[in-house]
């Protein structure tokens, strides 16, 4: 019995390990990146559980799912891209946005 109780507890853990979850709060959110492209203006990406179902900050209320990297923060967009490629969870802050896409202003990757 107890052999079988150790094995559950080993496959709970290594499913939980594969999940990736998403938070936001007022002015942040808190995932992986699932998508980006880009415009004229900068680069723009999407954070979430996947990209059929992103996330973004509450103070983000024009109903885009994108956030706006702008093209003049180069710094920025180098570590997004770096992130983005390595498959690594971030927290991207924003400013308040009611038409077009919310602007970043911090990007902060998650250590591993």
């Amino acid at each position: 019995m107890k052999s079988q109780w150790n094995y559950f507890v080993a496959i709970f853990f290594l499913l939980l390990s594969t999940v990736s979850f998403a938070t936001s709060g007022p002015s942040y959110v808190t995932g992986k990146i699932v998508n980006v492209t880009s415009l004229s203006s900068g680069l723009l990406i999407r954070i979430g559980e996947s990209s059929s179902n992103p996330e973004v900050p509450h103070n983000c209320t024009s109903g885009y799912f994108w956030m706006l990297v702008k093209q003049e923060h180069t710094t920025m967009t180098s570590l997004v891209l770096t992130s983005w490629a390595m498959g690594r969870s971030a927290t991207v802050y924003t400013s308040p946005a009611a038409s077009g896409y919310c602007q970043v202003t911090q990007f902060d990757p998650a250590e591993s």
